[in-house]
């Protein structure tokens, strides 16, 4: 079962990462580098803003400290994959969020320990060594975010009546795959959801972190003054996290199963909330120009 898991996560993927790249073209890069204050308020925000908001969070709430050293895991994680392939679902702005998306990921082999040993001291008491894996931040940035997007974007460049055609069609389907990979993460992780008497706190402080992160997220969009659809991809990049490295750091590099149920929550509960807000974005927001 854990091979067949591990097998079709990157058949998903891989596709829906191609897709991405059928809706971007180097001006849509080009234009986000030169108004770069998008992308450096929102990964700072991600970087400070989202890591104070967890730990005021856990504190406010009667959460245990396993739970509460998961919940700072996961807000140290940088923003998921998944994250692109729902900015291009809501009509966000795809290029901003591949942007902030590889650069949080480039950061987190710095960032990601550094927060994980704090949280760790603060609420259990530990000095655990944080082992950031590398080689698997490389590789999803190489395989899964660099390689299909760059090949999206050929294939647009080269037939893109043909790939809008595709993309039409793609997005239908992309919730449907989304949503099955979230459910594939969430019941393959080795991490198990809490006991019943935590359960119910677990998903509340889960739901209460996403719509946070998600406030914090359109919070700086506001502040940066950008524009509507700017602003919507930071609450999608600030709340839709990295739950497959938030897992692997917290079972293979801490050996702490119990620092993984909070995202075990979160996969049930905040992350689907993100997918419903991303859809509902989409159907209501006029298409970008081609």
């Amino acid at each position: 079962m854990e091979d067949y898991e591990q097998l079709a996560g990157p058949l998903i993927l891989l596709p829906l990462m191609f897709v991405v790249g059928l809706q971007l073209t180097p001006e849509d890069f080009r234009r986000v580098l030169t108004t770069p204050r998008a992308v450096v308020g929102g990964t700072l925000g991600q970087l400070l803003l989202l890591p104070l908001m967890t730990w005021a969070l856990v504190a406010a709430l009667p959460v245990s400290p396993d739970l509460a050293v998961g919940a700072v895991l996961l807000s140290a994680t940088p923003g998921a994959g998944m994250s692109n392939v729902m900015a291009a679902v809501s009509r966000a702005n795809v290029a901003l969020s591949v942007t902030l998306t590889a650069v949080a990921s480039i950061l987190s082999v710095a960032t990601l320990p550094l927060l994980a040993t704090l949280g760790i001291s603060l609420f259990v008491g530990d000095s655990l060594a944080v082992e950031v894996p590398v080689g698997t931040i490389v590789f999803q940035l190489i395989a899964f975010l660099a390689i299909p997007i760059v090949l999206g974007m050929i294939v647009r460049r080269s037939r893109p009546q043909a790939a809008q055609r595709y993309v039409s069609r793609a997005n239908r389907f992309a919730v449907i795959a989304i949503l099955f990979l979230t459910a594939l993460g969430a019941l393959g992780s080795d991490a198990a959801l809490p006991a019943r008497s935590e359960f119910g706190m677990a998903t509340l402080a889960a739901l209460a972190w996403t719509l946070a992160a998600m406030a914090i997220g359109f919070a700086v969009g506001r502040v940066l003054g950008l524009a509507p659809r700017d602003r919507f991809t930071l609450v999608i990049e600030f709340a839709a996290r990295n739950l497959a490295l938030t897992i692997i750091v917290a079972i293979a590099s801490l050996g702490r199963l119990e620092f993984g149920l909070f995202a075990a929550a979160y996969s049930m509960t905040g992350f689907p909330l993100v997918i419903v807000l991303a859809v509902l974005r989409g159907r209501r927001a006029p298409a970008e120009p081609s």
